[in-house]
This record gives C-alpha cells, sequence and structure tokens, in this order.
C-alpha cells in the first residue's frame, strides 16, 4: 500500500483496539452471571429457578483481549513498514514537515510586521504654568506622534516569498511522496471492517 493508505490503515487499527478496550471495559462483557431464584425457602410449594444471565454480545472476552494484542502487533508492523519506506525517501519527511511548520509561522509573523505603516497622530497634552500672578494654572498643548517603519520591508517581503517558495516545495514532494512511496505491508484487517468485522476475522 502507499504511504497514504498506510497512515489511514493506522488510524483505522487504533480505532479497532480502543473499541476492543470499551468492550473490555464495560464489567457487564467480562462476567458470568448465575442466578439462583429460591422461592422454596419462603414458598415450599414453589419451584427453584437457575437462570443463566446472557451477554448483550456474542464476543466472548478472551478472544476479545486476543483480537487486541493482534491489533497491536499489527500496528507495530505497520509502523515498522511506514518507518522503513520513509528513510528510503529522498528526504526527511518528519524533519522536512517540522521544519515547514516552523516557516509557516515565521511567515505569518513577517506578513504582520509587513503590514505596519508609518503613521503620524495628534493627541493633546496637559502640563502646568505658572500664570503672573504666580498661580499654577493647567494648559494644553498639541502632541504630534510620528511613527515610522525602523526595518527594511521590500527585503522582509523578498524573505517571505523565499519562505512560502521553499515550503511550497517541501509540500509538493510531502504530498508527492504520500501517493507514491510504497509501504511493505499486507493489511490483515480491512478499511471498512467494524469491530464485529474485526472480531469474526480474528476468531476465524
Amino acid at each position: 500500500m502507499i504511504l497514504k493508505e498506510s497512515f489511514r490503515m493506522q488510524n483505522h487499527l487504533a480505532d479497532l483496539a480502543q473499541q476492543a478496550q470499551l468492550f473490555l471495559s464495560r464489567t457487564e462483557n467480562v462476567v458470568h452471571i448465575r442466578q439462583e431464584h429460591l422461592r422454596s425457602r419462603r414458598n415450599p410449594s414453589a419451584t427453584d429457578e437457575i437462570i443463566e444471565v446472557q451477554h448483550d454480545s456474542d464476543m466472548v472476552p478472551d478472544k476479545v483481549i486476543g483480537l487486541y494484542l493482534d491489533l497491536l502487533a499489527e500496528r507495530e508492523k505497520l509502523s515498522a513498514a511506514i518507518s522503513k519506506a520513509k528513510a528510503s525517501a529522498e528526504i526527511d519527511m518528519d524533519s522536512a514537515l517540522a521544519i515547514n511548520k516552523i516557516k509557516q509561522d515565521a511567515i505569518r509573523r513577517f506578513q504582520s510586521m509587513a503590514r505596519i505603516k508609518s503613521t503620524e497622530t495628534m493627541v493633546d497634552g496637559r502640563d502646568y504654568l505658572i500664570n503672573s500672578e504666580g498661580n499654577q494654572t493647567p494648559y494644553v498643548y498639541t502632541i504630534r506622534s510620528v511613527q515610522t517603519i525602523d526595518f527594511d520591508r521590500d527585503m522582509l517581503k523578498g524573505i517571505i516569498r523565499r519562505l512560502q517558495r521553499e515550503t511550497d516545495e517541501i509540500s509538493t514532494k510531502v504530498d508527492l511522496l504520500n501517493v507514491t512511496l510504497e509501504v511493505d505491508y499486507t493489511a490483515k484487517y480491512g478499511f471498512d471492517d467494524s469491530f464485529e468485522d474485526a472480531y469474526m476475522k480474528f476468531v476465524g
């Protein structure tokens, strides 16, 4: 199967294993209940009865445990096959994707920085002076605030374009590898298998 399918199979095996865990976590699925209705102790003319309480499911707990362990083993085999396939790729996919994420974060930050514009604003300031009578008197004056960018915008835009080009190239390579790189793994369970289907396959 191709790499993209192997990732999908990983998720499917994980989902089946989780369903097995949920089955085993329900007490009613993993115990046997035998009820003895001792009517004759209170009513000598009544008949005692033994009832074996039936499970809601026909699945056998020991078999579900076996299925769970088999699903874990399949996930381990698939993970090893994926690692082997990735090792044969022309690039280290995991490292490339990690670096891409860092570069994309830098692009967003730089784009936000590149949008900053030079501005000029006028606001009122307040101060006090001593008038001719010697009294302290408040007065209002104008504060002109000039904001200018303190970086090379053209250089920054060039860096953004370069980083975008690099991340696009890596994304294209990874996308191509996802649909062309072969993973040496034969699926034991199908993509469309439900938990019940997987159980029936396991028990044969």
